[in-house]
């Protein structure tokens, strides 16, 4: 007798024993996630739930944070702008700031805060020991009249003098070594000449820096420069009108300390500036010495979007462009070339391990002296601006999307993976002790170390194995360590419908291996998703599968 011969349905078995992180484009590996929500790489290969945030503070209007000087332990207080205050360590300092997007540098003690172009002193005082409570502004005024112009220059003995006199309180308002700018003369020579625009020249015996020398009640003695950092001198007059002499701040929308000196680009997008070695409030100072303050014309187009020190050098970001500063004093100060594939969002710049990270016009770029290179291609999505945090092992980037939404992103540079937290719109982040602290919906939150609740997701790809052939999967194994407060409910996807659950997986037997058997329809591509709470380290999945019969469209 001979008997019918039997279709043997072939079985599939798809191992996942290293994940791979989020990857939402439309072909991916078996490792990589299509979706997640509150998941972390802490625990690659395996997977497993980020940690708890910890609230710190509530801060309603919060718009920027800063890290206060340093100690040890964690951050419990807020430092930052909160409306047009600014708080530190949690007190509300006097003084007022525009409603205006702020850039914060820490420099020597003085925090500084610009557009604004004021300070916080939290240094005591040398002498009576005292903390400021009021910020204070990087400017400082003067307004004269009748005020008399003085200079001569023997140049067989090398005798030089410069000075305006007039009844008055100089010494109420400078100190020696304070670069300032004179304005309001109506002989015009007199005035500083100011290097703002890409239309200003300046003559050769024209005054370009006028530096403190010695100050009293009623005179101010100054050693002036000329654009090549030759003495320059005053016409002698009186002027009877009012004059103003000031310590001019540059209009600057970012910045950052380098090497001693305040660094800052010009709101108008063709300037660079850094400050005098030591001083962040002179910006004029050009006697031709290795601490005198610098600045450089910029050529490319568009506005700055940040800068940042960088190992030995500071980096400028425009949107398009990349200006790279080489030098440590004035007389070797370059920007030898620029570099295409610039930064939308000067709060998305970190550098992790000598690294910088950013978000620019068409994802996340990594950028270390050469060219930047694309690390996010399987994001997939565009991003409109990004605030960023590190804690020197991970890059944590509140990214907004074109639709207003954000993706609280986290990227591993020495995995190369990256993981989605949730949608929290975080709106700046600082780094203090090793630890991420964040500012979102009104409050102060630090990245790990808390116990809030919340629920974790994944979702597998989706599986074809690349065949043209219905597949039904029968059973699944998935080796866990489950926490005794974790709850897993296991769903299964086929062809895009909606996901139906196979089972629920309490913790209590800690590592193990958990059978789930799965029963569907026959289909061309199924996922797999896991709903979670709790404490759990997945470690492997093992799909078992069987091919159905070819499908014929």
């Amino acid at each position: 007798m001979i008997l019918p011969k039997l279709d043997v349905k072939e079985s599939n078995r798809v191992q996942i024993k290293v994940f791979g992180g989020l990857d939402r484009r439309d072909k991916i590996s078996d490792m990589s996630l299509t979706d997640m929500t509150n998941m972390s790489s802490s625990a690659m290969p395996a997977l497993t739930p980020r940690e708890g945030r910890r609230k710190i503070a509530d801060v309603p209007n919060a718009s920027e944070i800063c890290a206060p000087e340093y100690s040890d332990g964690d951050l419990n207080s807020f430092t930052g702008v909160i409306g047009t205050k600014f708080y530190y360590n949690g007190t509300q300092i006097g003084g007022t700031l525009t409603a205006s997007e702020k850039s914060i540098a820490d420099f020597n003690g003085k925090i500084c805060i610009f557009p604004d172009k004021k300070f916080y002193d939290y240094i005591p005082d040398s002498k009576t020991g005292n903390i400021a409570t009021e910020l204070t502004s990087m400017e400082k005024s003067s307004k004269f009249n009748n005020a008399s112009f003085y200079s001569s220059y023997d140049e067989v003995s090398g005798s030089y003098s410069a000075y305006i006199s007039g009844a008055g309180s100089f010494d109420l308002s400078f100190v020696p070594g304070d670069s300032v700018v004179i304005e309001g003369c109506t002989t015009v020579h007199n005035n500083t000449k100011h290097l703002q625009s890409r239309k200003d020249t300046a003559a050769t015996d024209d005054i370009i820096s006028a530096v403190v020398d010695k100050v009293s009640s009623n005179r101010l003695d100054l050693l002036l420069y000329n654009k090549n950092g030759g003495r320059a001198l005053f016409k002698n007059t009186t002027e009877g009108g009012y004059i103003t002499v000031k310590s001019a701040i540059p209009d600057m929308n970012h910045i950052c300390v380098h090497n001693n000196r305040l660094w800052g680009t010009a709101v108008s997008g063709e300037y660079i500036y850094a400050s005098k070695l030591g001083d962040c409030t002179n910006f004029n100072s050009f006697q031709g010495l290795n601490d005198d303050s610098w600045y450089s014309y910029i050529a490319t187009g568009g506005g700055f979007t940040g800068i940042c020190s960088y190992r030995t050098a500071v980096v400028a970001f425009k949107r398009g462009y990349i200006h790279h500063i080489y030098g440590d004093a004035p007389v070797n100060f370059s920007i030898p070339k620029q570099t295409f594939g610039g930064c939308i969002d000067g709060k998305s710049i970190c550098e992790i391990g000598g690294v910088l990270y950013y978000l620019a016009q068409d994802g996340f770029r990594a950028y270390s002296g050469g060219e930047p290179y694309d690390i996010s291609p399987q994001l997939k999505f565009n991003y409109s601006s990004c605030a960023a945090g590190t804690d020197g092992k991970h890059y944590y980037a509140a990214a907004k999307r074109d639709n207003g939404t954000f993706d609280v992103l986290v990227y591993t540079p020495e995995s190369d993976i990256w993981v989605r937290e949730d949608d929290t719109p975080f709106s700046g982040f600082c780094t203090f002790n090793g630890s991420v602290y964040g500012i979102a919906d009104g409050k102060m939150w630090k990245m790990n170390g808390g116990s809030e609740p919340f629920e974790w997701c994944f979702v597998s790809k989706r599986f074809t194995y690349d065949a043209i052939d219905y597949k039904g999967v029968s059973c699944l194994w998935i080796r866990m360590d489950l926490k005794n407060d974790a709850k897993i409910e296991v769903s299964v996807s086929a062809d895009g419908g909606d996901f139906i659950s196979c089972g629920t997986v309490r913790g209590g037997r800690g590592f193990s291996v958990y059978r789930i058997p799965v029963r569907f329809r026959k289909c061309d591509s199924f996922r797999i998703m896991l709903l979670g709470s709790g404490g759990a380290v997945i470690h492997d999945i093992e799909i078992t599968s069987h091919n159905g019969g070819r499908i014929y469209g």
